[in-house]
């Protein structure tokens, strides 16, 4: 067999079910032959692309961010806009989710299984929060927000984002239990729906 040549595709492979795996068991209660078994390949094949479960779940997640924070990182500096840089998180962050959306309860079910792993996760999402503080409280000394916390602005932006994810099941049974697509179509709306809400509430 040529590993090489199949490698693409059987990493491929690989991650996909390991992403089943995840969601279904945890890290912890993840097994790499039931992640082999899902894969259709022998626990030896997936030892030879990645030698531990741990280093499955680091692969799919840096994956997931690959760039991602780069890009809104590059948009918070001294003469940066808040709206501007909100357009950019919301629309970069929730494609993540979209792409990957069993990311957020998979994150949380972890930390709270073992607090101590938070700082594995905070490593991995590297977002310039300094940098953010100094361009909201410059922007509100400006007079071009209202007057906000940073941390509350951050954290308003993140649980907008985060909780129809988290939530999805409990959305679907409130509002479309006749109409299972409409969680879809109201996923999708997200984005333009919260990038309004902020240049309204934002307002000096």
């Amino acid at each position: 067999m040529d590993k090489q040549k199949n490698k693409p595709d059987t990493e491929r492979q690989i991650l996909e079910a390991a992403r089943k795996v995840f969601i279904r068991k945890g890290l912890d209660g993840a097994r790499m032959q039931e992640i082999a078994d899902e894969a259709g390949i022998n626990k030896a094949l997936l030892h030879y692309y990645f030698r531990s479960k741990e280093r499955l779940f680091d692969h799919i997640f840096e994956n997931a961010l690959a760039g991602t924070f780069d890009v809104i990182n590059e948009s918070i500096h001294e003469e940066g806009e808040v709206v501007a840089f909100i357009e950019t998180f919301v629309d970069n962050y929730l494609s993540i989710l979209q792409r990957n959306p069993f990311i957020p309860n998979f994150i949380f079910n972890e930390i709270n299984s073992h607090p101590e792993r938070i700082g594995r996760f905070s490593e991995k999402i590297r977002l310039n929060v300094p940098g953010f503080k100094h361009m909201v409280e410059k922007n509100i000394a400006q007079k071009k927000i209202c007057a906000i916390t940073p941390e509350h602005l951050l954290i308003d932006m993140l649980g907008m984002c985060v909780f129809p994810f988290i939530g999805r099941l409990l959305l679907e049974k409130v509002f479309f239990d006749s109409h299972p697509a409409g969680i879809g179509n109201l996923l999708f709306e997200r984005k333009q729906h919260i990038i309004s809400f902020f240049k309204i509430a934002l307002q000096p």
